[in-house]
């Protein structure tokens, strides 16, 4: 039986680890070289808790009922990746951080979660005795879930790559730093792990010290004038280019994420055009070490696209909902189909335009042509409404649970 090592970075754009000239990283270009990537991998939430439970039960947010950083956590219908690896004799392990407490649910499955604070990465002496558990330190055969937290803001960026050589922005230099870290990761691995990587969603980022004071001003005058109901847009379309950070919307620069599957001798070097999803990722893992993905999954295996199958677009349900639109009124869904068409809907908020973008001929998502194309976009709306998206089927936290999980948020800056 094959180690497995799911790395998940959190705020990862697909551009930054695929396309050269963003950041200095040698060693997660060496991984894409030499595994299987995915170039249209699309998170469901553009928020880190849901987005780590799609991954982990490889099921809609609206289906595991993780739809916020708190308040709800995973229905105990659900069944997670690290518990049917366990039944089969694998050994589970989970170094996890941000808001990523065993409040949620997520620790079950897992014979240790360890869930350390956001000033403990793997830039710190921590990192070092992760290296030495990989040397030798978790039982074989193991899964290990690694959520790596230091590009999220506050990013971190180590001295000797804090250069413009690394990067032309913050967010650049930290992911150098972090595949500086990389190096050392993969020299240690024994050489039968499956390594799986990707994001957990994307980011918007400052690019220069000018962008960065206008997204600040736009910020305060798009919250104030929706304080005073002067406008009524909702925050997907108003949000744009007021912030950095992700939560707020669901276009391709908060969604698209990497995915590439590494190491073990039937994982061959290949790339992949063909849209999928994180529901994807549970599914995938268990047919690569053997296993038969469970029915209750919705996501399926990537497998037969690994092996050289031409596979199809996999239809992608997002949503943004909670901690950056504390409203219910202001989440918005969307649906991404055939790596063409997006759209985006509110999901109670009838004053909200809908927005349909052609990916192929509007890449940046910039010309809403759902007027334009209105029985396409009835169609879409109509998908994700039979979804039933607005149910809720997670089980509520206690008032204490929840408690933690909103004073850890706090710390994390969660505070808006």
């Amino acid at each position: 039986m094959q180690n497995v090592l799911l790395i998940v970075v959190d705020c990862l754009r697909a551009d930054f680890a695929y396309e050269s000239g963003h950041a200095f990283t040698p060693n997660l270009a060496r991984m894409v070289s030499e595994g299987f990537s995915f170039a249209n991998a699309v998170s469901h939430s553009t928020t880190t808790t849901p987005s780590f439970s799609s991954i982990l039960t490889g099921r809609y947010p609206f289906e595991h009922g993780v739809r916020t950083h708190a308040g709800m956590k995973l229905s105990s219908d659900v069944s997670l990746l690290p518990e049917h690896l366990r039944a089969a004799g694998y050994h589970t392990y989970a170094e996890v951080s941000g808001p990523l407490g065993p409040e949620v649910g997520l620790e079950r499955g897992f014979d240790e979660y360890h869930h350390r604070g956001r000033r403990v990465t793997i830039h710190s002496d921590w990192g070092e005795t992760f290296l030495e558990k990989l040397r030798g330190g978790y039982r074989a055969p193991w899964f290990v879930l690694l959520h790596v937290w230091a590009l999220h803001r506050p990013r971190y960026v180590r001295p000797d790559r804090n250069a413009r050589r690394f990067g032309k922005t913050v967010y650049g230099r930290a992911l150098s730093s972090i595949d500086a870290y990389l190096e050392r990761l993969l020299e240690v691995l024994p050489s039968d792990t499956l390594v799986v990587f990707t994001g957990d969603h994307g980011e918007e980022i400052t690019r220069n010290y000018l962008d960065h004071k206008l997204k600040k001003w736009r910020r305060k005058l798009f919250r104030l004038l929706k304080k005073r109901n002067v406008i009524h847009t909702h925050a997907s379309h108003g949000m744009r280019g007021c912030s950095d950070g992700h939560g707020y919307g669901i276009y391709d620069l908060l969604v698209k994420v990497p995915l590439t599957l590494h190491g073990m001798p039937h994982i061959p070097a290949g790339r992949s055009e063909r849209q999928v999803r994180h529901i994807d990722i549970a599914p995938t893992i268990m047919e690569a070490v053997g296993l038969e993905p469970p029915a209750d999954m919705t996501g399926r295996s990537l497998m037969g696209m690994v092996r050289g199958g031409p596979g199809e677009h996999r239809e992608a349900y997002m949503e943004a909902a909670g901690m950056t639109m504390i409203k219910q009124q202001d989440w918005i869904a969307g649906l991404r189909v055939d790596n063409k068409y997006k759209y985006i809907a509110a999901l109670e908020n009838r004053r909200f335009r809908p927005e349909l973008y052609d990916l192929e001929k509007d890449p940046g998502e910039r010309v809403n042509v759902a007027a334009e194309h209105a029985d396409l976009a009835a169609e879409f709306d109509a998908r994700i409404r039979s979804f039933k998206p607005e149910r809720f089927t997670g089980a509520a936290m206690s008032e204490d649970e929840e408690k933690v999980v909103l004073d850890r948020l706090k710390d994390l800056g969660y505070h808006d």
